[in-house]
């Protein structure tokens, strides 16, 4: 990449990303692949990245070595301003639908911006997510087979985890499944003894809401109870 225009990206120069017949965006990269827009949206340049996309909107496709869009990364790096910068900008029709695609898109591990959203704890990126596509991102599983639902109760975000749940109640496909062949309530089972107190209620409401699709289980759903009794001192009752 030409070093003038890195030093534009990371600076904040917006006046650099103007039409230029004699310096093309589209093929300025790093070595690691990345755009000058992927470079913006790293250094949290949100005005760098309007004016990129106003001139280059077909770098907002654009994937690193990694296959990490912009978007990616913005959800990675916990960048909510510039989330909603590659989400909400103006666009035509067309450019709608793209940005459900966009969305969609996930990386060589298969992660989508929901899975690192979610990876990194954050709620606000991970509403914005699903209220912008729709909440059948949450069928989407990555390279280890783990969906956004189970990342979120495997890290004890629970918050997120219900969530999840609430918008994704009548959407055939969402995703309980996760690494090795385990689903949800296998790594409930799991953090049940690392359940703080203020976080029990969140914890058993999406024990409830998930039971449903996990009652084949019943080895699971056997233990969660006992694993509850045991380390929460409370005893869960599954109807």
């Amino acid at each position: 990449m030409d070093a003038e225009l890195f030093n534009a990206a990371i600076r904040g120069d917006d006046s650099f990303f103007e039409p230029n017949v004699s310096l093309n965006l589209n093929r300025q990269v790093t070595a690691q692949g990345n755009s000058v827009l992927h470079v913006a949206v790293k250094h949290g340049k949100e005005q760098n990245a309007e004016k990129i996309l106003r001139f280059h909107p077909s770098l907002l496709y654009r994937r690193n070595s990694k296959g990490d869009t912009p978007l990616l990364v913005a959800a990675r790096l916990v960048r909510l301003k510039m989330t909603q910068v590659l989400i909400n900008r103006p666009r035509t029709e067309v450019e709608v639908g793209r940005n459900h695609e966009l969305l969609r898109m996930g990386n060589l591990e298969k992660d989508t911006a929901l899975h690192d959203a979610v990876r990194n704890g954050h709620f606000d990126i991970v509403e914005l997510l699903i209220r912008e596509l729709h909440p059948r991102l949450t069928s989407l599983t990555n390279n280890a087979e783990e969906s956004p639902l189970f990342l979120a109760v495997d890290r004890a975000f629970y918050k997120i985890a219900l969530h999840i749940l609430e918008e994704a109640v009548d959407v055939p496909g969402c995703s309980y499944g996760g690494r090795n062949k385990m689903n949800v309530l296998h790594v409930a089972v799991i953090g049940t003894g690392q359940v703080k107190k203020k976080s029990y209620k969140l914890f058993y409401k999406l024990l409830i809401s998930s039971y449903h699709y996990c009652s084949q289980y019943n080895h699971v759903l056997q233990n969660l109870n006992y694993s509850a009794h045991k380390h929460v001192r409370s005893t869960i009752i599954l109807k």
